[in-house]
């Protein structure tokens, strides 16, 4: 009976994992199949660019319904950072407050002079990040079209061979990412133990691309949850591909191009970190956290300090 159950129960694993992997081929089947879009009414200045996104033909309406009317805004806010934002005509569509991350703004930069260049192309809609100096592609959406719908965003960026991808923490995933068949998932979560592998407390959207030529960093100003996939395959070659829960799509691209330069340039746009106090870089408040008082004394912090301070960040 034992050996009859694990069996039927083997049986019901692998024909759910069929279904499964039926169920995905046919979504991602039905993605490829989206219309994109087509620009119209361009406006450009020396510094900036807007345009009306439409709907380029039938509806896929995958997770929810295709937003017809989108409107694209680009602007040069240094010679170092291009803003590309693509929202919803009617406003309607939930995005990061002000209140709780003030946008750096600026339109300072000169889209004849930036050390990187927005282009685009109007039917079916893309664009493209390059690097002034040597003409080299850093972000180029034309391998599929953009979905944007009520409940689900997806936009994919061709990328070189073999990159060298740093960031979308937080995570315990290696340093240097996985480029092929890798999933970083962006969803807060309190990992206990800190598994490998695992998304963990915080999410920070941004990666560094690491070249030869110099590094530049992207980052999607977007707090819904997110699978960020990167992949190489015969078909499509070498990419990363945005997949959202909501949201609109706010990138802010940093031409570096060095590390340190692209975190200066991204501090930039998100802030610095506040100053923690002088014991909370001690090892008594992991300790405290965890449960446990060890540490307190010789630190010579008293407990009620640390109890009224870890009040005072709960509200």
């Amino acid at each position: 009976m034992l050996v009859r159950t694990s069996l039927l129960g083997a049986l019901a694993a692998c024909l759910s994992a069929t279904a499964a992997s039926a169920n995905e081929l046919e979504t991602r089947q039905s993605i490829a199949s989206c219309p994109g879009y087509k620009a119209s009414n361009v406006k450009t200045t020396a510094n900036s660019l807007s345009a009306t996104l439409s709907l380029a033909g039938t509806a896929c309406n995958i997770y929810g319904p295709d937003l017809t009317d989108l409107i694209l805004d680009v602007v040069y806010e240094t010679n170092d950072r291009i803003h590309v934002k693509i929202q919803d005509a009617a406003s309607n569509v939930y995005q990061v407050p002000e209140s709780v991350l003030p946008r750096p703004g600026g339109s300072s930069g000169n889209g004849y002079r930036a050390n990187i260049a927005f282009s685009y192309v109007a039917n079916p809609f893309s664009f493209a990040i390059t690097r002034r100096s040597n003409g080299e592609t850093l972000f180029n959406t034309s391998g599929s079209a953009i979905v944007f719908e009520s409940q689900y965003l997806r936009l994919r960026t061709s990328l070189p061979a073999s990159p060298h991808l740093y960031g979308l923490g937080e995570h315990s995933d290696p340093f240097m990412l996985n480029t092929t068949n890798y999933t970083r998932t962006i969803w807060n979560r309190d990992a206990y133990t800190v598994p490998p592998g695992s998304n963990l407390y915080g999410d920070h959207p941004i990666y560094f691309d690491h070249r030869t030529t110099g590094t530049h960093g992207v980052f999607l100003l977007n707090s819904d949850g997110m699978d960020i996939k990167i992949d190489n395959t015969a078909q499509d070659g070498q990419y990363l591909e945005y997949n959202i829960l909501g949201g609109v799509f706010d990138f802010y691209f940093m031409a570096g191009p060095t590390p340190v330069q692209v975190a200066q340039q991204y501090s930039q746009v998100v802030g610095k970190s506040a100053m923690m106090p002088y014991w909370g870089c001690k090892s008594s408040a992991t300790n405290f956290m965890n449960g446990t008082l060890t540490g307190l004394k010789w630190a010579f912090i008293s407990v009620d300090t640390v109890t009224k301070t870890s009040g005072m960040l709960q509200k």
